[in-house]
């Protein structure tokens, strides 16, 4: 049986044709888009996007504006133990269009950005699936701000890098986490969180687009060598 294929929405279109941001550019110079993905679970193989919340960011500042949310259909019964960690339940999301149509808005949102996530792995193992449904390939940077924050508290104290969650990270920052789990809030607390970091990160040496986005270079060199 041959793969279903969505017909391309107009958000579709724009990221087809947009052309993603230059690796040269310094990171300030650069458009980008925070989002996040509530799930039903953490397996793209049988887990599903619930909803989402997408944030763009230009000249270094947050554009809330510009925002965007959805909910999604599901395919499949939405587990109580995910509900527990999300709030949203069956009837939350039984108005919801299905992912094919859903997402365009968040595709229009992400056309010509660099993408700016808290744990690259999880969105985008259900993003690539979601945009090969539309003929789409997932393009550009990938900024993961699991990894920026712990260069910068090594930056900052020396310690030994660890992950930490988003709530943790903007705690450490001295920001707000904005109604953890809620698919825009956490797409703002991202936001903020990565030009926190980046401000950080680029008084120390400049960064670009491309320095933000294999950052996982450096800090698996310093967990490979970490301070005695």
């Amino acid at each position: 049986m041959r793969p279903f294929r969505a017909p391309r929405g107009l958000g579709a279109g724009a990221y087809s044709r947009a052309r993603p941001p230059r690796g040269s550019l310094p990171w300030r110079a650069a458009g980008y888009c925070a989002v996040d993905l509530e799930l039903s679970g953490l397996d793209p193989r049988r887990d599903e996007i619930l909803s989402f919340g997408a944030v763009p960011i230009d000249g270094g500042r947050v554009q809330p504006g510009a925002a965007v949310q959805g909910r999604v259909l599901p395919q499949r019964a939405v587990s109580e133990t995910s509900i527990r960690v999300h709030g949203l339940r069956a009837a939350d999301l039984a108005a919801a269009p299905p992912l094919h149509i859903a997402i365009d808005p968040l595709l229009a949102a992400m056309a010509g950005r660099a993408l700016v996530v808290h744990v690259a792995a999880v969105e985008r193992g259900f993003l690539r699936p979601a945009l090969r449904r539309q003929s789409l390939r997932l393009r550009g940077p990938i900024i993961d701000t699991s990894v920026l924050g712990p260069l910068w508290l090594h930056e900052r104290d020396g310690r030994r890098p660890e992950q930490l969650s988003l709530t943790e990270l903007s705690g450490q920052l001295g920001l707000p986490a904005h109604n953890p789990h809620d698919a825009l809030a956490d797409a703002l607390t991202t936001a903020q969180v990565f030009i926190a970091l980046a401000t950080h990160l680029d008084a120390r040496g400049p960064e670009t687009v491309r320095s933000l986005s294999t950052a996982s270079r450096r800090l698996e060199s310093l967990r490979a060598y970490p301070p005695p």
